[in-house]
């Protein structure tokens, strides 16, 4: 099971995801210390309205900053939207060689968020320099693979050339292979991608959680119920913010 879909930034301004065929939505959301994209909110809205799956992606500057601070920025802007989609890190600028850079990044993403973000970055980069300790962490992996600039239309793969073959990673989450894909309802190029599952995966590397049900009589001492405390139903209820229907809690 695969899904496709696009990644998209202020370059595509004007884009209307209603207009176009995309099973998921990455959005840039933030670069550096002090920017927010300016198309981010808007295409955020677009996606919700759509109920699309959505990632939202950091582009890096470690050239400029510490890891820590964009981390931090980054986590700020996206915030509003937190385990509604999936988290990235966009590794392409500066020097790439730094990966202990990317590293502190994602740790701290991790830290502040409790969601693994992905690491977004090209085959020649990651067979080129050192990413053991983030694969060894666990951090899922976009990588970008384009065969040539000729147009691919509609998400046919047929020109796409061969599949990644990498360093590091025995598997990747996302597969950027197209950087002028053009679909049907928008006039320009688009970076295409293919995720290697299904939206319950996808959901699953946003940090999104089913609820956890638990049957309970009022009376009941729920102390230790997914680390809540109370007396009764409505006690617990009240001190935690929890939901209660019925005989039901939901944590």
């Amino acid at each position: 099971m695969s899904m496709n879909g696009i990644d998209i930034s202020l370059w595509q301004k004007g884009l209307d995801l209603s207009k176009i065929k995309c099973d998921f939505v990455i959005i840039k959301a933030t670069e550096g210390l002090t920017i927010v994209d300016p198309q981010f909110r808007n295409f955020v809205t677009q996606a919700k309205a759509l109920n699309k799956p959505m990632g939202f992606y950091h582009f890096a500057r470690p050239d400029k900053n510490k890891a820590i601070d964009e981390a931090r920025w980054y986590v700020e802007a996206v915030k509003p939207w937190m385990r509604q989609g999936i988290l990235a890190l966009d590794w392409e600028c500066g020097d790439l060689s730094n990966t202990a850079w990317a590293l502190a990044w994602l740790d701290e993403v991790k830290r502040l968020t409790g969601v693994k973000p992905m690491i977004y970055t090209s085959q020649y980069v990651v067979n080129t320099y050192d990413f053991s300790k983030i694969a060894a962490g666990d951090y899922g992996l976009w990588v970008a693979k384009w065969r040539d600039k000729a147009p691919d239309y509609n998400y046919d793969m047929s020109n796409a050339g061969s599949k990644p073959k990498l360093k590091w990673w025995s598997f990747y989450a996302v597969w950027q292979w197209t950087s002028v894909g053009r679909l049907n309802g928008y006039g320009g190029n688009l970076d295409c991608d293919i995720f290697m599952g299904d939206v319950k995966a996808w959901n699953l590397y946003a940090g999104k959680t089913e609820p956890k049900t638990y049957t309970v009589q009022e009376g009941d001492t729920l102390t230790g119920i997914a680390g809540k405390t109370g007396t009764s139903v409505d006690d617990i209820v009240k001190k935690n913010g929890l939901i209660h229907t019925g005989q039901v809690l939901l944590v």
